[in-house]
């Protein structure tokens, strides 16, 4: 095995052992305790370096997980696996900011053509929600000049998603595809209150709850590329995730004890009762012009309606509407030459900007990111991409939270049939 090989599997090697940081995780965050957390756009390393642009831009060289017609560009056997990175500091008036950090192995996907060049296929593993948050604070007792209670609420999990997709051309530029996502995993999440009674004597009253999801959710895309000079293109696509009910279990349990740990009461409120969790439609469109295989620039918008989906434990409205808008592209100066690695180096720019559907004393949570990135190629096709991002949700008004984020996306791709043969010779 060549020396290039060798540091590529030991990367992917390294990648694959620390997927026990878990898939749901992705992001610490006090606005992930809402309802199932942060929703999370499907992502790759290449595509998060132009701010998640995909819904009508293709390749040959990265695989496209945001729009299933586009499949069909992938012409050998690919492996892809990405690791993400956070550091975020949360800020609030009255308050020191606090630093959290987090990562977790992101995506990992296989796809592999059925009809080269014309139908292409992808099984993905990636985090469709992630709830991780730990918030602690204290209020005085009414009529107590020194005593007060002490909370603390935390939450962890998510939904993880494991997608089959089938894509291929129909017809001379136009391609058309279809996602099953099969959604599962659970969200938990406890609020304790420590209660002061005698010295340094208190009780502690423990609320704790679990949601947990099996069920399915499905999506279709389609995109059209129209030549419009020699190597020029105009490519748009749309891609919709039909509404689904989600299946789901949930459990929940409230406990009082003394410092010492000895229960005082304890009752389970709910055992694993059925409830259904609304994921509502998403529509997403897209437009890019690419230049050969020299550069690509586009526009991205997607809207999902979470107004839709109330609370299944208590009815109550908890969202509102979240809209993304994503601009970027990518340019690769020469992507056959040989005697310039810098110049078949892949480099992306892009931003997004979000309305996420956290709806908090009648303000909606906004998000903000810069990105950037590179893919460095490595044994023909395969690659080592990096993304990076920028950004701020939220605002410090009406004493609200604002986080500040740098995040780092690191990914592997093997994009070449020879990974996927056993060799003959040494």
């Amino acid at each position: 095995m060549s020396r290039s090989k060798s540091v590529v599997l030991v990367i992917v090697i390294s990648l694959l052992l620390n997927g026990s940081l878990g898939f749901g995780q992705v992001t610490y965050s006090p606005y992930s305790s809402i309802g199932i957390g942060d929703v999370q756009d499907p992502n790759t390393a290449a595509k998060f370096g132009m701010g998640g642009l995909g819904i009508s831009n293709g390749t040959y060289y990265s695989l496209n997980i945001v729009n299933p017609a586009l499949l069909y560009y992938n012409r050998v056997a690919l492996f892809s696996a990405a690791l993400l990175a956070e550091s975020k500091t949360i800020s609030q008036d009255g308050f020191e900011p606090y630093k959290a950090g987090s990562a977790q192995l992101n995506h990992m996907a296989l796809a592999f053509p059925l009809i080269s060049g014309k139908l292409s296929t992808s099984l993905v593993l990636s985090p469709y929600s992630s709830v991780n948050y730990n918030v602690s604070y204290s209020a005085p007792i009414e009529g107590s000049t020194s005593d007060s209670v002490a909370y603390v609420n935390k939450g962890d999990g998510g939904i993880d998603q494991l997608a089959l997709s089938v894509g291929g051309e129909l017809f001379e530029g136009f391609s058309a595809g279809f996602r099953a996502s099969y959604l599962f995993s659970s969200i938990r999440k406890e609020s304790a209150s420590y209660i002061p009674i005698d010295g340094d004597e208190y009780y502690v009253a423990t609320y704790n709850e679990r949601l947990s999801f099996q069920d399915f959710l499905f999506s279709v895309g389609i995109a059209y590329s129209k030549k419009v000079g020699d190597g020029s293109a105009v490519n748009v696509g749309a891609t919709y995730d039909f509404e689904t009910n989600i299946n789901s279990k949930f459990f929940a349990r409230i406990d009082q004890e003394t410092y010492l740990g000895s229960t005082i009461y304890g009752d389970t409120l709910a055992d694993n009762t059925s409830v259904s969790q609304k994921i509502p439609s998403k529509l997403g469109l897209g437009v890019s012009y690419r230049y050969k295989d020299v550069f690509v620039v586009g526009l991205d918008y997607t809207t999902q309606n979470w107004e839709l989906s109330p609370d299944p434990i208590n009815g109550n409205t908890i969202y509102t509407k979240r809209e993304k808008y994503i601009i970027g592209g990518e340019i690769t100066p020469d992507v056959a030459s040989i005697n310039n690695y810098l110049k078949r180096i892949t480099y992306r720019l892009g931003a997004s900007y979000t309305k996420t559907p956290y709806f908090v004393r009648d303000t909606q949570i906004t998000d903000f990111g810069i990105n950037f990135g590179l893919s460095l190629p490595v044994v023909r096709f395969s690659s080592l991409d990096f993304g990076f991002q920028l950004g701020s949700r939220g605002t410090l008004s009406d004493n609200l939270i604002k986080e500040n984020y740098f995040r780092v996306y690191f990914g592997v791709s093997f994009n070449d049939n020879r990974w996927f043969l056993r060799p003959k010779f040494n």
